[in-house]
């Protein structure tokens, strides 16, 4: 989807447009009793950055882009408990991300979303540099998309909801993550092309957790609690593993305490070529 998304901005065949009208929006919605509400954003390239809103605000969006290539999307319908935002391509108009003259600052999209109104968050980005802080976002589901990238994505405090499933998908990127526990989600899945990649497992368990993580070429580094029973599945072709702390059983590795620990973290890692890291490390 990442890179159907970004042909539609960067591969049409009309005459290229060599214009900038470069303008800077902003929109925002306070809380109206809203009980669920699904997001969708979208954001082919420039700079993203995403955090909790301020008490009171449904959302909130500055958006600085180029006014003869993109059209702002920010779309919220109350019955349908649905809001879109970021941009999309004008038809017609071929855009290259080198377009941008010498100096000008770069394309922007930061979002604040309410952390007082449960949802189901879906983020499809293509050539971004994305900072994205979800801590302490009731968030029942997340998906997280991106091209070639570069992410921070953190959960620096709980979510205070239960969520079913984080999905990560990621193609030639640096994609880091941090305090994944604190997402609070039962199943986690990461999809990643090539590129070094952090997962985090660190913050404030309160569910055992279950966890796909897929790589193709690069470096996939595990930080894992120690205080948490760890199980890797691993299927590997030219990829190193680092088996320090572990057990192994066949194709299987235990941490020592995987018995006895309160929680429990069960990984099916894929990795090619490249190598797959651990360090071992406080749960907090």
């Amino acid at each position: 989807m990442v890179a159907t998304f970004a042909a539609t901005v960067l591969a049409c065949r009309a005459p290229e447009v060599t214009a900038q009208t470069w303008r800077t929006l902003t929109s925002a919605r306070q809380v109206q009793g809203e009980r669920e509400l699904a997001v969708d954003v979208q954001y082919a390239a420039g700079i993203f950055r995403l955090v909790p809103a301020a008490a009171g605000s449904l959302y909130r969006m500055e958006l600085r882009y180029d006014e003869d290539k993109f059209v702002p999307v920010r779309e919220y319908d109350a019955q349908r408990g649905t809001l879109r935002l970021g941009v999309r391509g004008r038809e017609g108009v071929r855009v290259r991300m080198s377009d941008r003259r010498r100096g000008e600052p770069p394309p922007s999209l930061d979002v604040a979303l309410s952390a007082e109104v449960p949802m189901a968050l879906a983020l499809q980005l293509g050539a971004a540099q994305a900072d994205v802080e979800l801590g302490g976002l009731p968030l029942r589901s997340i998906t997280y998309e991106t091209g070639a990238s570069q992410t921070n994505l953190r959960f620096s405090s709980p979510n205070p909801l239960t969520c079913d499933a984080l999905e990560l998908r990621a193609g030639a990127a640096e994609f880091r993550v941090s305090q994944l526990a604190n997402a609070n989600c039962r199943r986690v899945s990461f999809e990643g092309g090539v590129g070094e990649v952090t997962l985090d497992f660190t913050g404030t368990w309160r569910q055992s957790m279950e966890g796909d993580v897929r790589v193709g070429i690069g470096s996939l580094t595990l930080r894992l609690p120690r205080e948490v029973g760890v199980q890797i599945r691993l299927s590997r072709f030219l990829a190193r593993f680092d088996r320090a702390g572990f057990t192994q059983r066949g194709n299987t590795y235990y941490s020592s305490n995987f018995e006895s620990a309160r929680y429990r973290l069960t990984l099916n890692v894929d990795a090619a070529i490249g190598g797959v890291d651990v360090n071992w490390v406080a749960a907090r």
